[in-house]
């Protein structure tokens, strides 16, 4: 064979080990093979289900992404919305305000307080018209044998004892207010109208006012309050004569007060009260209540008018939510009298009182006409009230300048001495159904209470319940012995007066009350030549009074 012909081919050898490999591949498991593709599968499904996954969370987060955006557009949407509120509210304010003084103008009508009110002046002036009405009745249960020794008999019976219409007119700073009253002790004094206030007052800030006209000036801590929130149906006696010597009811007066939540302070010059200039009676009253008279002769004209002062200083220094402690003084000086004795030197004056109710108008402890060529009093007054309980307490001292006369008195002593007079009381207030006393610094003293659940059965409240307790003394007689005549030690008898009271206060609600007094009446009062008689009076009395106030 030649050479250039002969293709290459591989050996034996080769052969050999191409052979074998295939062999050997030929002889591999089949299930190895197999395993090997479900594992891939297996893999390959896992992979898919965890792209799944993925994709739901990816889902989810485009929804939570999407709710955010919208919740924030909602959010931005309300601001929006609320701005246009607010903006259209201002805006209705305004107009309302301009509707509100444009009709003022003309005049508008509320009913401000429970007071009709009208509106006018742009807003700038109001008027209202206030009501206060008392009806009291009373009944009086006496010791027989007193009555024979005194020779009083007390009646039973009613009266209208406050009954004022208040007329305030206000105009910027400056109030206007007139208040006439139909009642008093006894009602209608006689059937003359008689006048309470008529005065102007200024106010150009906030605790401070000046006043002028017929008021009544402040002194006392029972003089504070109004007559709408005593604890019982009268003041105690001691503090009806103190506060009729200088100040009182209808008193012509000029003056201010000031107060902060802290404290108050009043002072006023004063003069008559109203009607205390007439000479046309045998006597005439200076006060209210009859407590405090000046003598006057028919002939012989008075010499002017009496002239005074009164001052008043309280606060509470120490308050909290559910406490106050008051404490106060006061005093008034009447420095110039109106001379209307004999001598035209002196002023003819009597102190008596009525009982502490102003049914029967018997008085039962009187001086006597005294000419005084000058008068004052002093008192210190305190208070302490702990959530609804309060306890109050004053005390007074009156003092009587007259002109001295040498004579035949005991060791040649004056006959005619300077008197002094005083008298206390301490009273208690226990509100059964919680509500406070609240303190009024305006008035420098402890006012009435806010009713918490007014009378009304169908939802079972019943308004406020209040308890009260009184000790008040009075004691009209100075350099008094028994057995000698006052003409020897120049004193005058005009009685020891001591009364013990309970009282119940209903308050159906803000505007409506009814009270229930119970006291023991003392009075001791010697009289004959040598006051050697006791003529005093021991009795019992109940009383009760409905009343109205706005």
């Amino acid at each position: 064979m030649s050479k250039q012909t002969r293709t290459s081919r591989p050996g034996r050898t080769g052969v050999f080990l191409l052979t074998a490999a295939c062999g050997l591949m030929a002889g591999l498991p089949a299930h190895a093979a197999e395993t090997a593709t479900q594992e891939v599968q297996r893999l390959r499904a896992q992979l898919e289900a965890q792209m799944k996954v993925s994709q739901a969370i990816q889902a989810r987060l485009d929804a939570l992404e999407a709710r955010e955006a919208a919740d924030a557009k909602a959010q931005a949407e309300t601001k929006v919305q609320a701005e246009q509120v607010a903006a259209q509210a201002a805006t209705q304010a305004k107009t309302i305000a301009k509707l509100e003084a444009s009709s003022g103008d003309n005049g508008s009508f509320t009913m401000a307080g429970g007071r009709p009110t009208f509106t006018a002046f742009g807003g700038k002036g109001t008027l209202q018209i206030g009501l206060q009405a008392q009806f009291d009745a009373a009944a009086y249960f006496e010791d027989n044998a007193s009555v024979k020794r005194s020779g009083v008999d007390l009646g039973d019976g009613v009266n209208a004892r406050r009954i004022r219409i208040p007329f305030v007119f206000r105009y910027g700073d400056v109030t206007a207010t007139v208040t006439p009253d139909f009642g008093g002790s006894p009602d209608g004094r006689q059937n003359t109208q008689y006048l309470y206030e008529a005065n102007l007052a200024y106010m150009p800030f906030k605790g401070f006012t000046a006043a002028l006209g017929y008021l009544q000036p402040n002194i006392s801590l029972q003089d504070a309050p109004s007559s709408n929130d005593f604890m019982f149906m009268e003041r105690p006696a001691i503090m009806d004569v103190e506060r009729n010597i200088a100040a009182g009811d209808a008193r012509a007066a000029v003056g201010a007060r000031y107060y902060q939540d802290r404290f108050f302070v009043s002072g006023f010059l004063t003069g008559q009260a109203y009607g205390g200039q007439s000479t046309t009676t045998a006597t005439s009253s200076i006060g209210s209540t009859g407590s405090v008279t000046t003598a006057i002769s028919t002939t012989q004209p008075s010499n002017g008018q009496q002239t005074g002062a009164v001052m008043r200083v309280a606060g509470r220094p120490v308050y909290g939510e559910d406490y106050d402690v008051h404490l106060g003084f006061s005093g008034s000086k009447v420095f110039s009298m109106n001379q209307n004795d004999s001598n035209r030197l002196a002023q003819n004056l009597a102190l008596s009182v009525q009982p502490e109710l102003r049914v029967d108008t018997s008085k039962l402890i009187n001086t006597g006409s005294m000419p005084a060529t000058g008068v004052y009093t002093w008192n210190p007054e305190v208070g302490l009230r702990y959530q609804n309980f309060l306890v109050q307490a004053e005390y007074v001292e009156i003092g009587i300048n007259r002109q001295h006369q040498a004579g035949a008195g005991l060791g040649g002593a004056s006959q005619t001495p300077d008197l002094t007079f005083q008298g206390a009381y301490v009273d208690a207030s226990w509100v059964l159904t919680g509500e406070p006393r609240l303190y009024q610094s305006a008035r420098g003293g402890f006012g009435g209470l806010k009713v918490a659940h007014p009378f009304n059965p169908e939802t079972n409240d019943w308004g406020a319940l209040e308890l009260a307790a009184r000790y008040s003394d009075i004691n009209l007689n100075s350099h008094v012995q028994r057995f000698l005549a006052q003409s020897v030690t120049g004193g005058v008898a005009g009685g020891q007066q001591d009364v013990i009271q309970v009282g119940l206060n209903w308050y159906p609600n803000d505007h409506l009350k009814f009270m229930a007094d119970y006291q023991i009446v003392d009075v001791s009062k010697l009289s004959g030549a040598t006051l050697q008689n006791q003529t005093g009076l021991r009795y019992q009395a109940v009383g009760f009074r409905a009343q109205v106030a706005y």
